[in-house]
Protein backbone atom coordinates (compact mmCIF):
# COMPACT_ATOMS: atom_id res chain seq x y z
CA UNK A 1 0.00 0.00 0.00
CA UNK A 2 1.57 3.29 -1.13
CA UNK A 3 0.30 6.03 1.16
CA UNK A 4 0.42 9.80 0.70
CA UNK A 5 -0.07 11.71 3.95
CA UNK A 6 -1.53 15.20 3.56
CA UNK A 7 -1.75 16.83 6.98
CA UNK A 8 -2.78 20.35 7.94
CA UNK A 9 -1.14 20.77 11.34
CA UNK A 10 -2.56 24.28 11.76
CA UNK A 11 -6.24 23.74 10.96
CA UNK A 12 -6.38 20.33 12.62
CA UNK A 13 -4.52 21.71 15.68
CA UNK A 14 -1.97 18.90 15.68
CA UNK A 15 0.41 18.70 18.64
CA UNK A 16 3.99 17.47 18.21
CA UNK A 17 3.39 14.04 19.86
CA UNK A 18 0.26 13.50 17.74
CA UNK A 19 2.17 14.47 14.59
CA UNK A 20 4.85 11.86 15.28
CA UNK A 21 2.24 9.26 16.23
CA UNK A 22 0.29 9.80 13.01
CA UNK A 23 3.46 9.18 11.01
CA UNK A 24 4.25 6.03 13.02
CA UNK A 25 0.73 4.62 12.63
CA UNK A 26 0.61 5.35 8.89
CA UNK A 27 3.94 3.57 8.42
CA UNK A 28 2.63 0.56 10.34
CA UNK A 29 -0.38 0.43 8.02
CA UNK A 30 1.52 0.63 4.74
CA UNK A 31 4.41 2.32 2.94
CA UNK A 32 4.50 6.09 3.43
CA UNK A 33 5.71 7.21 0.00
CA UNK A 34 4.93 10.92 0.27
CA UNK A 35 3.99 13.48 2.92
CA UNK A 36 3.18 17.17 2.76
CA UNK A 37 2.65 19.30 5.85
CA UNK A 38 0.34 22.31 5.49
CA UNK A 39 0.10 25.35 7.75
CA UNK A 40 3.66 25.04 9.08
CA UNK A 41 4.83 28.05 11.08
CA UNK A 42 8.33 28.01 12.61
CA UNK A 43 7.30 30.28 15.49
CA UNK A 44 4.13 28.38 16.33
CA UNK A 45 5.15 24.80 15.52
CA UNK A 46 8.38 24.56 17.47
CA UNK A 47 10.41 21.40 16.78
CA UNK A 48 8.05 20.24 14.00
CA UNK A 49 10.79 21.19 11.55
CA UNK A 50 13.07 18.54 13.09
CA UNK A 51 10.62 15.78 12.10
CA UNK A 52 9.91 17.34 8.69
CA UNK A 53 13.63 17.52 7.88
CA UNK A 54 14.38 14.06 9.27
CA UNK A 55 11.81 12.40 6.99
CA UNK A 56 12.31 14.75 4.05
CA UNK A 57 8.67 15.85 3.99
CA UNK A 58 7.41 18.75 1.90
CA UNK A 59 5.83 21.66 3.77
CA UNK A 60 3.92 24.86 3.09
CA UNK A 61 3.41 27.86 5.39
CA UNK A 62 0.13 28.94 6.92
CA UNK A 63 -2.18 30.55 4.36
CA UNK A 64 -2.50 34.28 4.82
CA UNK A 65 -5.75 36.19 4.42
CA UNK A 66 -6.47 39.87 4.02
CA UNK A 67 -8.56 39.85 7.20
CA UNK A 68 -8.09 37.97 10.44
CA UNK A 69 -10.06 34.76 10.33
CA UNK A 70 -10.33 31.51 12.21
CA UNK A 71 -8.53 28.44 10.90
CA UNK A 72 -10.10 26.90 7.86
CA UNK A 73 -9.43 24.12 5.40
CA UNK A 74 -6.24 24.66 3.42
CA UNK A 75 -7.46 24.47 -0.19
CA UNK A 76 -3.96 23.53 -1.37
CA UNK A 77 -4.63 20.01 -0.07
CA UNK A 78 -7.35 19.59 -2.69
CA UNK A 79 -5.17 20.92 -5.50
CA UNK A 80 -2.23 18.71 -4.54
CA UNK A 81 -4.32 15.56 -4.07
CA UNK A 82 -5.99 15.91 -7.47
CA UNK A 83 -2.60 16.56 -9.10
CA UNK A 84 -1.10 13.47 -7.44
CA UNK A 85 -3.77 11.22 -8.93
CA UNK A 86 -2.21 11.96 -12.34
CA UNK A 87 1.45 12.50 -11.39
CA UNK A 88 2.02 9.87 -8.65
CA UNK A 89 0.35 6.63 -9.80
CA UNK A 90 2.27 4.69 -7.11
CA UNK A 91 0.03 6.35 -4.49
CA UNK A 92 -3.04 4.17 -4.01
CA UNK A 93 -4.09 5.48 -0.58
CA UNK A 94 -4.51 9.04 0.68
CA UNK A 95 -4.26 9.71 4.43
CA UNK A 96 -5.87 13.12 4.94
CA UNK A 97 -5.81 15.01 8.25
CA UNK A 98 -7.26 18.42 7.53
CA UNK A 99 -9.45 19.59 10.40
CA UNK A 100 -12.60 21.60 9.77
CA UNK A 101 -13.77 21.94 6.16
CA UNK A 102 -15.77 20.39 3.35
CA UNK A 103 -13.72 17.49 2.01
CA UNK A 104 -16.61 15.67 0.30
CA UNK A 105 -15.80 16.81 -3.28
CA UNK A 106 -12.17 15.76 -2.90
CA UNK A 107 -12.98 12.44 -1.22
CA UNK A 108 -15.55 11.61 -3.90
CA UNK A 109 -13.03 12.41 -6.64
CA UNK A 110 -10.33 10.23 -5.10
CA UNK A 111 -12.68 7.28 -4.59
CA UNK A 112 -14.01 7.55 -8.14
CA UNK A 113 -10.40 7.26 -9.31
CA UNK A 114 -9.89 4.03 -7.38
CA UNK A 115 -8.01 5.49 -4.42
CA UNK A 116 -8.42 4.31 -0.83
CA UNK A 117 -8.91 6.85 1.92
CA UNK A 118 -7.48 6.98 5.44
CA UNK A 119 -8.01 9.30 8.38
CA UNK A 120 -7.35 9.48 12.12
CA UNK A 121 -9.93 7.89 14.42
CA UNK A 122 -11.10 10.39 17.05
CA UNK A 123 -13.75 10.44 19.78
CA UNK A 124 -15.88 12.81 17.69
CA UNK A 125 -17.44 12.06 14.31
CA UNK A 126 -18.33 14.22 11.34
CA UNK A 127 -20.25 13.84 8.10
CA UNK A 128 -17.22 12.55 6.20
CA UNK A 129 -16.47 9.51 8.36
CA UNK A 130 -18.34 7.01 6.18
CA UNK A 131 -16.20 7.88 3.16
CA UNK A 132 -12.92 6.63 4.64
CA UNK A 133 -11.73 3.06 4.11
CA UNK A 134 -9.30 3.03 7.05
CA UNK A 135 -9.12 4.83 10.38
CA UNK A 136 -5.81 4.77 12.19
CA UNK A 137 -5.97 4.61 15.97
CA UNK A 138 -3.36 6.72 17.71
CA UNK A 139 -1.40 5.61 20.77
CA UNK A 140 -1.47 9.15 22.23
CA UNK A 141 -4.61 11.13 22.91
CA UNK A 142 -5.57 13.50 20.10
CA UNK A 143 -6.53 16.67 21.95
CA UNK A 144 -6.61 20.04 20.28
CA UNK A 145 -4.72 22.80 22.14
CA UNK A 146 -7.11 25.11 23.98
CA UNK A 147 -6.72 28.80 23.24
CA UNK A 148 -5.91 30.78 26.38
CA UNK A 149 -7.78 33.93 27.35
CA UNK A 150 -5.84 37.18 27.70
CA UNK A 151 -5.92 36.91 31.49
CA UNK A 152 -4.74 33.29 31.41
CA UNK A 153 -2.01 34.25 28.96
CA UNK A 154 -0.91 37.19 31.11
CA UNK A 155 -0.87 35.00 34.23
CA UNK A 156 1.14 32.34 32.38
CA UNK A 157 3.69 34.96 31.31
CA UNK A 158 4.15 36.15 34.91
CA UNK A 159 4.55 32.57 36.20
CA UNK A 160 6.95 31.60 33.44
CA UNK A 161 9.02 34.77 33.92
CA UNK A 162 9.31 34.14 37.66
CA UNK A 163 10.25 30.48 37.21
CA UNK A 164 12.70 31.35 34.44
CA UNK A 165 14.50 33.91 36.63
CA UNK A 166 14.75 31.39 39.48
CA UNK A 167 16.14 28.71 37.17
CA UNK A 168 18.67 31.00 35.50
CA UNK A 169 19.95 32.31 38.84
CA UNK A 170 20.42 28.74 40.06
CA UNK A 171 23.22 27.99 37.59
CA UNK A 172 23.44 25.56 34.69
CA UNK A 173 25.44 22.91 36.53
CA UNK A 174 22.74 22.06 39.04
CA UNK A 175 20.95 18.86 38.00
CA UNK A 176 17.64 19.90 39.50
CA UNK A 177 17.83 23.28 37.77
CA UNK A 178 18.40 21.52 34.44
CA UNK A 179 15.37 19.33 35.03
CA UNK A 180 13.23 22.36 35.88
CA UNK A 181 14.52 24.14 32.77
CA UNK A 182 13.49 21.22 30.51
CA UNK A 183 10.05 21.04 32.13
CA UNK A 184 9.52 24.78 31.67
CA UNK A 185 10.63 24.61 28.04
CA UNK A 186 8.07 21.88 27.33
CA UNK A 187 5.38 23.90 29.08
CA UNK A 188 6.19 26.99 27.01
CA UNK A 189 6.15 24.94 23.80
CA UNK A 190 2.64 23.71 24.68
CA UNK A 191 1.48 27.28 25.26
CA UNK A 192 2.91 28.45 21.95
CA UNK A 193 1.25 25.50 20.19
CA UNK A 194 -2.13 26.87 21.34
CA UNK A 195 -1.46 30.17 19.57
CA UNK A 196 -4.17 30.93 17.03
CA UNK A 197 -3.97 33.18 13.99
CA UNK A 198 -7.08 35.01 15.17
CA UNK A 199 -5.43 37.11 17.90
CA UNK A 200 -5.22 40.85 18.57
CA UNK A 201 -2.10 42.96 19.09
CA UNK A 202 -2.17 42.59 22.88
CA UNK A 203 -2.29 38.79 22.63
CA UNK A 204 0.49 38.86 20.04
CA UNK A 205 2.71 40.85 22.41
CA UNK A 206 2.06 38.35 25.21
CA UNK A 207 2.94 35.38 22.99
CA UNK A 208 6.04 37.16 21.71
CA UNK A 209 7.19 37.78 25.29
CA UNK A 210 6.70 34.10 26.14
CA UNK A 211 8.62 33.14 23.02
CA UNK A 212 11.48 35.46 24.07
CA UNK A 213 11.67 33.62 27.39
CA UNK A 214 11.89 30.34 25.52
CA UNK A 215 14.84 31.65 23.52
CA UNK A 216 16.62 32.64 26.74
CA UNK A 217 15.99 29.25 28.37
CA UNK A 218 17.38 27.43 25.37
Amino acid sequence: MGIALLIDIDNAKISLPVFQDIIDQVERTGHLVYCKVYGFNERKHIKFDEIIERYGFDSTPTMRYKKRTKSQLDSRIMIDAVSMVYTKPFVDTFAIVAGVGDLVPLLSFLKSNGKKLMTVATDSTDGNDHMFDYKIKLSVKYTKPTKLSKKELSDKLKQISSRSNAIMSGGNDDREAMKQREELIREIEDILASRDDDIDDEEKDLYDSIEDLLTILR
